[in-house]
């Protein structure tokens, strides 16, 4: 029988898969603990950091990034976005 691994991140009791699961029904898995985590890294196993991790990827691969001259440039383009985020 073919076995199939996936990232996940166990955190407070739960393990988080970072990863899709190929499988919708109920399946034996075994668990096996890489290593520890630094609380400085928890960020990245964040549901909302993934997803804004993945989009800022896509838009890079698409080229929908911007560019500016210098800091100030940046800072005054930022600060005259109508997007709130």
């Amino acid at each position: 029988m073919a076995q199939t691994a996936i990232k996940g991140m166990y955190k407070k009791g739960k393990i988080i898969p970072l990863e899709k699961v190929p499988f919708d029904e109920e399946a034996e898995v075994l668990i096996v603990f890489n290593r520890e985590f630094s609380p400085n890294e928890a960020c990245y196993y964040d549901r909302t950091w993934q997803v804004a991790e993945k989009q800022a990827t896509e838009d890079y691969k698409s080229g929908n990034i911007k560019s500016a001259g210098g800091v100030k440039e940046l800072f005054n383009d930022i600060e005259n976005s109508p997007h709130e985020d």
